[in-house]
């Protein structure tokens, strides 16, 4: 078998057992029901079964190993035990480095953690309780298939299992063996047609039928291989006997028997989803904003020519094919959405870890888990949240004497919710602490130069400044944890790359909150374009309130700074010209009113071009530098522009 076809469908089926074993142990620790203990083994086994088929041994081996160290505990032959817990954190992690090493390409030797954590899961464990059974942990070693002995194969009912995989299942003989070690689990295999040979050949088409001796119920056997994954129709039927050794002994029959022409018949069942590889998306997305930009030229120039004696059927058919382009633009963007939910499975773990590595007691819960994202954003939102969470487990969440003597609960509350503004998804992570303390902020920013000594109190937008600081640390040494001054720094620089903004909230002895605001999208946004000093910028119309025309004359100066007076609301003016270092220009121009992080502002610009939907292309900044584009984008006419950071003119 070619490994290499399978490793990706591997990697990605790996990925998500794992989360489910974090999130079952995690469960489980809470709460010692056997439904969990019941997904771990499942998940187990079928990692375990994966392994075996892709050849990985070393995988195969530690989840062999824990899935026998859950064996007597969802017999019920053992209870749970401290000892027994720890031993199944640890082989999780062991199990994830085993899974990276295969998917790094190493598969010689296996990582000093995953050959340490092999020898505790082959050493017996502390005796058990008086009424705990069990006492060692059996002796890791090859996986071993799931068998049983004719004469207890006998006492069982027979039942014919056939399958057919969806159409657009990539790996079909991967898929078939995961169903077969699923059905192994159930009971004793008696034939499989065509034969497991067969299923390497590339003209195996998915359909295949198992004879299974088991005392499991029809409904359960077809749920446990539907469980399986790719899997478009099965059918469990029960064999007499005589038709059973019939069907073992002439497999050609059974393969062309009315059951397979039945699971061939497409008319049965629709297929409704499909894979489609990430790469290929973007391609799509890269061709789609191709498409927007000969759009906004096609507009144009047919407008031109039409203004220019032609025929307006040339307008229609360019207005027509805009229309088109627009709604294919929107169905390759939805295409890309991804609930958040796949990125929040991988926090309680962490959380979990690190609370206990503190010594701390905290609540972690998550909202807005349906929110969706586009999946380039979803991939890189990860690690400026880990940040944060690492962050307010080590600064904000007090240990539990300390909750208990201000008169708080000794368990500390951390959020991770999400939401959506205007065109913006907002995450915050939320804790319940001793919040910042800004003094201390202050006094340590001054002891290493990073703010004058004459600052007396830092604001929230200050006190950002300062924490994302490159190399601002309080800490005064440093841990596993922190104190390197890498960790709001890291949040800021990611999250201003990928077009949005972060912001704080705290107050001393209460809690802090962390917000960022991050564009749906990072491939097309509706913008609107203006000039300043002949060159074109383009604003962000999701945070545009209005346009004005602007006079001279309706500024006023107050606290330093310039303000507008927009239907009795005092706002503060920002002149483009002089943010961008331009020289200043007296005359008429415009204002628009943008909103961002809650706050509203007037932007001064010289003209107004039009609204329409640019392509964002990333713009690589100088680290340190003022925040003042988010972005470039190129015009229809080739003209580039950039895209202004809204949220940094406040």
């Amino acid at each position: 078998m070619d490994q290499t076809r399978y490793a990706e469908l591997f990697r990605t089926e790996a990925r998500e057992h794992l989360a489910d074993i974090d999130a079952a142990l995690l469960s489980f620790e809470q709460s010692a029901e056997p439904a969990h203990v019941a997904t771990l083994f499942r998940t187990m086994h079928s990692i375990k079964g994966m392994a075996g088929a892709m050849g990985y041994g070393v995988v195969e081996q530690v989840a062999h190993a824990l899935e026998s160290l859950l064996d007597p505990l969802r017999a019920g032959t053992r209870h749970v035990e401290p000892a027994v817990l720890a031993l199944l954190f640890d082989g999780s992690d062991a199990l994830r480095l085993a899974i990276d090493d295969v998917n790094a390409g190493r598969t010689d030797a296996p990582h000093r953690t995953v050959q340490a954590l092999l020898q505790r899961l082959a050493e017996p464990l502390a005796p058990a309780a008086p009424h705990d059974l069990f006492g060692c942990v059996t002796a890791v070693g090859p996986a071993p298939v799931a068998t049983t002995s004719l004469a207890d194969a006998s006492e069982r009912a027979t039942r014919l299992v056939a399958v057919r995989l969806t159409a657009d299942c990539p790996l079909k003989g991967v898929r078939a063996l995961l169903v077969l070690t699923r059905l192994q689990a159930h009971g004793a295999v008696q034939a499989v047609v065509p034969p497991q040979s067969a299923w390497q050949d590339d003209q195996f088409d998915g359909v295949f039928s198992v004879t299974l001796a088991s005392d499991v119920d029809a409904s359960a056997i077809e749920a446990s291989v539907r469980a399986a994954g790719d899997v478009a129709r099965v059918v469990v039927r029960l064999v007499e006997r005589e038709q059973n050794r019939s069907a073992t002994s002439d497999d050609s029959n059974q393969s062309r028997g009315p059951l397979r022409d039945t699971l061939r018949d497409p008319l049965r069942e629709q297929m409704r989803t499909v894979r489609i590889d990430l790469r290929r998306l973007d391609t799509l997305l890269d061709l789609v904003g191709e498409l927007v930009i000969t759009r906004d030229r096609l507009l144009r120039e047919a407008d031109t020519a039409v203004e220019q004696g032609a025929s307006r059927a040339l307008a229609r058919v360019a207005h027509d094919t805009a229309r088109l382009v627009s709604a294919l633009q929107d169905e390759v963007l939805q295409a890309r959405m991804v609930p958040l939910g796949q990125v929040f499975d991988r926090f309680p773990r962490l959380v979990r870890d690190i609370a206990r590595e503190l010594g701390k007691e905290v609540h972690f819960s998550t909202e807005g888990r349906e929110i969706e994202l586009d999946r380039s954003l979803l991939d890189a939102i990860g690690d400026p949240i880990m940040h944060l969470l690492r962050n307010a487990l080590d600064h904000g969440v007090e240990d539990p004497a300390t909750r208990q003597a201000a008169g708080k609960p000794a368990v500390g509350q951390l959020v991770l919710r999400a939401g959506r503004d205007r065109a913006s998804v907002v995450l915050q992570v939320e804790d319940d602490g001793g919040g910042i303390d800004r003094a201390a902020i202050l006094a340590r920013a001054q002891e290493q130069g990073v703010v004058p000594a004459d600052v007396q109190y830092l604001d929230d937008d200050a006190l950002l400044t300062v924490l994302a600081h490159a190399g601002f640390s309080t800490a005064r040494a440093v841990t596993s944890i922190s104190g390197r001054g890498v960790g709001v720094d890291v949040v800021m620089t990611r999250v201003r790359s990928l077009g949005g903004t972060l912001e704080v909230e705290t107050l001393e002895g209460e809690g802090t909150v962390f917000t960022l605001r991050l564009p749906v999208s990072l491939a097309i946004m509706r913008a609107l374009l203006v000039t300043v000093a002949d060159e074109t910028y383009a604003l962000p119309a999701a945070h545009v309130v209005e346009v004005l025309d602007f006079a001279p004359g309706t500024i006023v100066t107050s606290l330093g700074r310039e303000w507008i007076s927009i239907r009795d609301e005092q706002v503060p003016v920002v002149r483009l010209r002089e943010r961008f270092g331009m020289p200043h220009v007296d005359g008429d121009g415009y204002v628009a009113v943008i909103e961002a992080a809650g706050r509203r502002t007037a932007i001064v610009v010289d003209t107004l071009l039009a609204q329409q939907d640019i392509v964002v292309k990333s713009l690589d900044v100088a680290r340190g530098s003022a925040p003042l584009f988010t972005g470039a984008t190129v015009l229809g006419d080739g003209t580039p522009a950039l895209i202004v950071d809204v949220g940094s003119l406040g």
